[in-house]
């Protein structure tokens, strides 16, 4: 929708978790115990992009599919062997 002139659209509050066990958001530092241990890039199901994203190629994660930032975890978090 256009905005007159000189009038900017207020920015919206969007929250993005980072986890979908815990509901951890990126705008709060409320580090659950498991937050460290099972983050994505030690993940089975995770394919590396470059130094901080990668892909997640899980079919049981709501992340699958989409590209993830290293440090993010989820519930169907499966450990590397």
């Amino acid at each position: 929708m256009p905005h007159p002139a000189g009038k900017e659209e207020p920015i919206r509050n969007l929250t993005v978790l980072w986890c979908d066990r815990c509901g951890r958001s990126i705008n709060r530092n409320d580090e659950r115990e498991h937050f460290h241990i099972e983050q994505c890039l030690h993940c089975v199901k995770y394919r590396k992009i470059d130094t901080d994203w990668g892909w997640c190629k899980s079919r049981e994660s709501v992340y699958g599919g989409r590209i993830m930032f290293e440090h993010d975890t989820c519930s169907k978090w499966a450990e590397r062997k």
